[in-house]
């Protein structure tokens, strides 16, 4: 039963939709989305062209699904290239064009599997809004990068004005290795993560970390102790400047 179910959540998302505005601007997508069905939480994320989606139990502290990738966005419809599934590895470098619904109350509708989505934030509040790609570790307060952080295997950081998801993947074996995500906050230097679902351990689920933060030309250094414990000093990079880098190779 499960099998199938998976078969029809793949057979829909290759198939193509049409777009529908109701009283709303596409511009709207941006941010965090989300909905609680029956303690099962569904996030969404759009930021710089990336769209992740999550879906997990509050209460079971159990991770059911994460997919995403980049996307455009036009009149018409919403052009999807996925990057990772967790439960379809096959739809990994697939493309799909899916149905976008803005209701006149707000909410949101991505195809028939993402409806009512209400909006959680607009994604600019705080200072690390967008999509970043962890690029190297620092060392007594220097930094030594990853030789390629991008290819094959990616692990990407999509932060909202008051949301996170994290997810890593490798686009050429199409494996999904690990998620997380939840809540977070960015103000003067302080970083906290909530965590709401956590791949690697569910002891980590509901615990609040705190970090320290600073930005300076595209890098975020991102300093202080695991969720699982032990310290971590680690450079994430915008993902639009290392897509940028490797395009000029």
């Amino acid at each position: 039963m499960r099998f199938f179910s998976i078969l029809i959540f793949a057979s829909f998302f290759v198939t193509s939709f049409t777009v529908h505005v109701q009283g709303q601007s596409t511009n709207n997508l941006m941010g965090a989305w989300g909905k609680e069905e029956n303690n099962i939480k569904t996030l969404v994320i759009f930021a710089d062209n990336v769209i992740s989606v999550a879906n997990y139990s509050l209460v079971d502290k159990k991770f059911n699904f994460s997919w995403g990738g980049t996307y455009s966005l036009n009149k018409k419809n919403i052009q999807l290239s996925y990057e990772w599934h967790s439960q379809d590895s096959l739809l990994v470098n697939t493309t799909a064009e899916l149905s976008v619904v803005l209701k006149k109350n707000g909410h949101l509708s991505l195809g028939k599997l993402l409806s009512d989505l209400k909006k959680l934030d607009d994604g600019v509040s705080g200072d690390l809004f967008g999509a970043w790609i962890i690029s190297g570790n620092y060392s007594n307060d220097v930094v030594s990068r990853r030789a390629n952080p991008f290819f094959p295997r990616r692990t990407m950081k999509i932060i909202s004005g008051k949301h996170f998801q994290w997810v890593s993947y490798n686009v050429v074996t199409r494996k999904f290795f690990d998620a997380g995500g939840g809540t977070q906050t960015s103000v003067n230097g302080k970083y906290v993560e909530n965590i709401e679902y956590f791949t690697k351990t569910v002891k980590s689920v509901g615990k609040s970390v705190e970090f320290s933060y600073s930005v300076l030309d595209g890098d975020w250094r991102h300093k202080g102790q695991k969720s699982t414990g032990g310290p971590l000093d680690e450079c994430w990079t915008k993902r639009k400047l290392i897509e940028e880098k490797f395009a000029k190779k």
